[in-house]
């Protein structure tokens, strides 16, 4: 029976280390930001509702302002805490791969070393692992958070009127079909680009190289149409690729953030038939809005979750190459002598 791999985020946290504390910490912090950052949209729902009502006061506007302000400061506070935090770990991560690749190059059979292209070792170590450091330092915390937040706000809207929390959700499954139709033919197309990168590399680092040698002996042609291909290629297959996503991104950008579709044709349609108070449609009105930039963030993560995988693909398929059968104890001559005579070198 196959084992199971374990998943892209039990890789990465297998490299934390002792930081696995301060991660946790840090997605604490990021959840904790994210709900404070929602504070300014019930502020101002409820400081619409009464200024509506005509129950609005200098004191009660300053009271919301000041809570707004505050809640928003604490947000920028614990952004700043947990980035600091988050970077931190993952370029302690990225060291603790690193080590652990050249560590696999120190004691795999020499025969994969001389097979393996310089290249490829290039983009392993530095491209592969580089195209890590943004992902895990903005998505390992911020992705908890960015869910959390919309999450939150959506039960407040539904503990308040259901009806106006269906409403608010009827973007999401738009934005997710959209997503879906661009997420099309993702496996073999991630696995071309990760393919053709490698070799483009490779043929880079070999024609850099050798151009001694290819001045030497006038290859220079050949050669570089060589390495000029490989760039060709990987140029024609991304763009090609990225010119199948546009437009069902674009389309997923601009359903998902318009909660309004959904929530200001409903709430007004029950407002006028009675059954909606003015403040709760207030509140689903304002609330959805801000939890826009969080899903946004979280629809930027699915791509981010890709490209993790694809990279981690590449170092875990490394680390895992069988190492050089060595002895336990050093090699027992016998009595037997061993001895040249006679051996000329020319």
């Amino acid at each position: 029976m196959k084992s199971k791999e374990p998943g892209t985020i039990r890789q990465l946290f297998a490299f934390v280390g002792e930081n696995n504390g301060k991660m946790l910490l840090s997605i604490f912090l990021a959840v904790l930001g994210e709900l404070f950052g929602m504070g300014p949209f019930l502020m101002v729902a409820v400081l619409a509702d009464a200024l509506y009502r005509g129950t609005a006061t200098p004191k009660l506007v300053l009271f919301l302002c000041g809570g707004a302000a505050v809640c928003q400061i604490i947000k920028m506070l614990l952004t700043w805490r947990y980035s600091l935090m988050s970077h931190k770990i993952s370029f302690t991560i990225l060291k603790n791969i690193r080590e652990a690749i050249t560590d696999r190059m120190a004691k795999v059979p020499m025969g994969v070393m001389l097979e393996t292209p310089t290249g490829a070792f290039k983009n392993l170590i530095v491209d592969n692992v580089a195209k890590l450091e943004d992902s895990m330092a903005h998505f390992m915390p911020e992705l908890p958070s960015n869910i959390a937040a919309p999450l939150c706000s959506i039960l407040l809207i539904f503990l308040l009127d259901w009806r106006m929390g269906l409403a608010a959700l009827v973007t999401i499954p738009l934005g997710t079909l959209f997503f879906a139709a661009m997420m099309r033919g993702y496996g073999p197309r991630m696995e071309n680009y990760m393919r053709s990168a490698n070799e483009m590399n490779s043929a880079l680092v070999e024609y850099v190289n050798g151009i001694q040698v290819i001045k030497a002996f006038n290859r220079s042609a050949a050669s570089y149409g060589k390495y000029a291909d490989s760039v060709r290629y990987f140029h024609d297959s991304t763009m090609a690729w990225w010119s199948q996503c546009w437009l069902w991104n674009a389309a997923a950008r601009a359903v998902l953030p318009s909660t309004l579709l959904g929530t200001l044709p409903v709430g007004a349609w029950l407002y006028m038939e009675g059954s909606l108070s003015l403040h709760v449609f207030l509140v689903a009105l304002v609330v959805p809005l801000g939890f826009i930039a969080p899903l946004m963030k979280v629809s930027e993560a699915m791509e981010q979750v890709s490209m993790i995988k694809g990279n981690l693909e590449q170092v875990t398929a490394f680390l895992k190459t069988p190492e050089l059968v060595r002895p336990t104890k050093p090699a027992e001559l016998g009595e037997r002598r061993y001895q040249f005579e006679d051996v000329h070198f020319a």
